[in-house]
């Protein structure tokens, strides 16, 4: 599934987790049948419907015209043979041609619930291609459509023959209600680790150079506003090619990954922290500390790691740091140039 189609999907599941409230929060049926209406309008671009609801040899039909308004129907209505066929087969009916339109250019589709001895059945009617939705689409929607109407009219208790066959679908049909709920909640948690992974360093966990820019940006505009102390930082890993070529790229990976835990200990959870290069970082800090007090920091965390580890190689970090002026109107990306040029100069320094 493309993402176009997962947040079309998204938007039908927040529907229908919308309609699922609203059915079970009405005490009337008219609400109910109006609603259903809606939802068979909005969801499904129907042309025209039906419901039939099957009780202690009673049956109740309501017809639905293009813009879901309810009204009474009967035997008559050319969609009552469809769904009196879901209520007398298995609940399922396949999607047939359209009566009294051109071949090809519509299609009836009936379901019934529950899926064993259904009792309600809903037909639908297109006398256009329906929408984008496969025929299996459609199905899966109608099935949860007919499904939450049926919850609805047990709650109801509107006529006592009524509640006798549908109150004791009620729990499973709430069931299905609290289903979708969680489906939709599973696929906002996906959206969500989507999103991270677009934005997150597979190597380091620390933010890419996208990710960077889209919550460090976000970050220095507020300090604009507010007038707030900020600087960037920039860094780069001293030798690492020499660390390449001497010990192997495993080696270089794993000085990569210490750089990026040693600049990740030097700053807050609220400070952006990203690897924006091979051996290049920077980070966008709100701190009210001046500029000497941050590089000192991330000095001190260096010299730490390199006594604790013993290795042959130790990380070295050649470091440039630009405090913002909201007054300057500088962008964020001036300041990481600005930043990138002083790391430069300092690198160069210690090479002479």
């Amino acid at each position: 599934m493309n993402k176009h189609d997962l947040v079309n999907e998204l938007d039908r599941m927040r529907s229908l987790l919308a309609l699922s409230r609203e059915l079970l929060q009405t005490d009337d049926p008219m609400v109910v049948l109006d609603l259903v209406g809606k939802a068979l309008a909005d969801l499904m671009h129907m042309d025209r419907a039906i419901l039939i609801v099957n009780t202690n040899g009673a049956q109740y039909v309501h017809g639905f015209d293009h813009g879901g308004r309810a009204r009474y129907s009967d035997a008559s209505n050319p969609l009552y043979r469809p769904g009196l066929a879901c209520l007398q087969g298995d609940g399922s009916s396949a999607a047939q041609p359209a009566a009294n339109v051109p071949a090809g250019a519509g299609a009836v589709m009936a379901v019934g619930v529950p899926p064993h001895r259904p009792t309600t059945a809903l037909a639908v009617e297109w006398h256009r291609d329906g929408g984008a939705l496969d025929i299996k689409a459609r199905r899966q929607l109608l099935t949860q459509v007919a499904e939450l109407t049926a919850a609805a009219l047990g709650k109801l208790q509107a006529r006592a023959s009524l509640e006798q066959q549908v109150s004791q679908q009620s729990g499973q049909m709430m069931d299905t209600a609290h289903a979708h709920a969680a489906e939709l909640a599973r696929r906002d948690d996906v959206e969500h680790e989507i999103r991270e992974l677009s934005l997150t360093d597979g190597m380091t966990g620390l933010r890419n150079r996208r990710g960077f820019f889209v919550e460090a940006e976000q970050a220095f505009k507020v300090a604009q506003r507010q007038h707030a102390a900020s600087a960037v930082i920039f860094a780069d890993i001293d030798g690492l090619k020499r660390i390449n070529d001497a010990v192997g790229h495993q080696a270089g990976d794993q000085l990569i990954c210490d750089a990026a835990g040693i600049l990740r200990a030097s700053f807050r959870n609220v400070d952006v922290v990203a690897r924006v290069g091979g051996d290049e970082f920077a980070a966008f800090t709100l701190d009210d500390e001046q500029p000497d007090t941050v590089v000192e920091r991330i000095r001190r965390n260096l010299h730490a790691f390199n006594r604790m580890e013993g290795r042959p190689f130790q990380v070295s970090l050649s470091i440039g740091i630009v405090q913002c002026d909201p007054a300057a109107g500088m962008s964020l990306d001036d300041y990481i140039h600005a930043a990138d040029a002083q790391m430069y100069a300092h690198k160069q320094q210690r090479l002479h």
